[in-house]
């Protein structure tokens, strides 16, 4: 992990060269701190990372390039946390669950004492004993549902979309796993790749027909996603 200041400063002014040199260069950063929050989710976290990484180029306040990094890990780290609440914890608000989470760590995994410390006024905020009720309800441990991956190709780009930047296209095929944007790239020709069928990226990548399609269709919906709904500098 290297990034000098040249490199930073040139990133701040907006080069997509020196943007996309530290993207990379803090994604290994990225994925170790994705496995530390959570193993199992450390795939879906790291992508959530890297967008938290992109954007934090424009909240940067100013500094020497191990001031960065140190800006980048906290803010990084902090997005990916506050993500695996929502994810751990569906059908209650971000702030419900770090409630939850804190009470639940000071009471050493005892529920009932969980929910009385919510209600206490003694962590960072106060829960009405309802609500305190309401969410340990909606954290108890669930069936996990599998993941629908069913999704369609998006319609072919209009004239509108001439205006959008190559910037933002470099960042939201970064912001899928390395293993969905190929499959992405070589579905549709992006870069050095020609179109390829699905038994053609198997092979390239040796992975299953099957795990093509789904790699394709979680960063297709994701992708869909960041175009319409995600600010940029």
């Amino acid at each position: 992990m290297s990034i000098d200041e040249t490199q930073l400063k040139a990133a701040l002014d907006g080069s997509p060269e020196a943007t996309t040199a530290i993207l990379r260069a803090l994604d290994g950063l990225i994925r170790s701190r994705a496995q530390r929050i959570d193993r199992d989710s450390a795939e879906d976290l790291a992508q959530v990372g890297r967008e938290a990484l992109w954007l934090s180029l424009s909240r940067f306040a100013g500094g020497s390039a191990g001031q960065y990094v140190s800006f980048a890990d906290r803010t990084v780290t902090g997005a990916m946390q506050d993500a695996h609440c929502t994810m751990r914890y569906p059908g209650i608000s971000l702030d419900e669950a770090k409630l939850w989470r804190s009470a639940y760590k000071h009471a050493k995994g005892d529920a009932d004492e969980a929910e009385r410390l919510m209600c206490s006024g003694e962590l960072a905020w106060r829960m009405s004993p309802a609500t305190a009720k309401a969410v340990r309800v909606a954290v108890s441990p669930s069936e996990e549902l599998p993941e629908d991956l069913g999704t369609t190709t998006p319609a072919e780009p209009s004239e509108s979309d001439t205006g959008r930047s190559s910037d933002r296209v470099a960042w939201m095929l970064f912001s899928v796993s390395p293993q969905q944007r190929a499959v992405v790239e070589m579905t549709y020709g992006i870069g050095a790749h020609g179109r390829m069928s699905d038994e053609e990226i198997a092979a390239a990548l040796d992975i299953p027909k099957a795990q093509v399609i789904a790699a394709r269709s979680k960063a297709l919906r994701r992708l869909r996603d960041r175009w319409s709904g995600t600010s940029f500098r």
